[in-house]
């Protein structure tokens, strides 16, 4: 991500965020501040960021844009540490998550604390009334979307509605937000802050398809996590619930496997995921995703400033290529 980024000096914008992120998170709790630091050392792609920078980008904006970048990643944090106490997820990026070094209360309260000191920052900010509406409806969202998913494991009658509803709130209004609070925070229209809202959006809805398409064709070392860890958890993302729609010999078996919770453990979730690769699942799924990047690409063919859509355009070649 970062080298399609490099252009016009995101480089060295996305720097100063990693920086303030650092100085941001050494909290004064010893312990919360081992847990905070790790978490942002684990790295990440930093694309909320780097969304708000270049949406910043068209109001020469960049650099007084990082408080508000650093935030927005800080409440990304916050979700994959209350993500993996849902998931009970032991790895995250290679290393071991807080909740299995910790505890699930313990990992709760680390993020619960990230997550309102990236609201204390926002506090701070340019025209903050309006940007603490946007996280405010951002955190009713994604608690509704985490709630959805819990309420929908392992159920393998699920449509692409209901796919949609979930990673609406789970992942594409975050991307959406920063997108949408850098141009709030900047100033802009509202003509524009809506286009810029889209793209996060589309981009958002994208990431996550690939997501779903990477946790089956790529193996933990590459993910950072267990492969296939969202199918073993009754997680049913697009591929699967692609297949599903379909009739074939081996459906019943995946829908066995599915509804057992696959009990015969990982040999079943390797079975399962074959099937549905076999069976298209990973192909058709990315075909979706291609329209989401098409009506990401619409929006940013909207925007005035040449040099800013040669950024955007990078994400969108990111988000098509990307192997992690």
């Amino acid at each position: 991500m970062l080298k399609i980024l490099e252009i016009h000096g995101m480089k060295e914008r996305l720097r100063e965020v990693e920086a303030y992120l650092e100085q941001a998170l050494y909290f004064e709790h010893p312990e919360i501040r081992e847990k905070a630091l790790k978490t942002l050392h684990a790295g990440g792609k930093r694309v909320r960021p780097a969304l708000a920078i270049m949406t910043a980008g068209m109001y020469g904006k960049e650099k007084e844009i990082i408080p508000l970048a650093a935030a927005l990643e800080m409440v990304h944090m916050a979700s994959l540490i209350h993500d993996d106490v849902v998931d009970q997820a032991d790895t995250r990026r290679g290393q071991a998550t807080v909740n299995a070094e910790k505890g699930n209360r313990y990992a709760v309260h680390v993020g619960d604390y990230i997550l309102m000191k990236a609201i204390d920052i926002i506090r701070t900010l340019p025209n903050s009334t309006r940007l603490l509406q946007i996280m405010a409806e951002l955190s009713i969202e994604m608690s509704l979307g985490e709630v959805e998913q819990l309420r929908s494991t392992f159920d393998v009658k699920q449509t692409i509605e209901d796919y949609n509803y979930r990673i609406d709130r789970k992942t594409a209004i975050l991307m959406a937000s920063s997108c949408q609070a850098a141009a709030v925070a900047c100033g802009a229209s509202e003509e524009d802050i809506h286009t810029f809202y889209q793209i996060g959006y589309n981009l958002g809805m994208e990431f996550q398809i690939q997501d779903d398409i990477l946790d089956m064709s790529r193996d933990s070392k590459k993910l950072g996590k267990p492969a296939g860890s969202d199918l073993a958890h009754g997680i049913m993302t697009l591929p699967t619930i692609l297949v599903l729609q379909k009739e074939f010999a081996e459906k019943e078996e995946l829908i066995g496997y599915i509804e057992k919770r696959f009990s015969g453990g990982q040999k079943e979730v390797e079975r399962a995921i074959a099937i549905i690769i076999s069976q298209g699942g990973l192909q058709e799924a990315a075909i979706y995703g291609e329209g989401y990047l098409a009506q990401a690409t619409a929006y940013i063919e909207q925007l005035p400033d040449d040099k800013l859509k040669k950024q955007l355009m990078g994400g969108v070649k990111f988000l098509r290529e990307r192997a992690f």
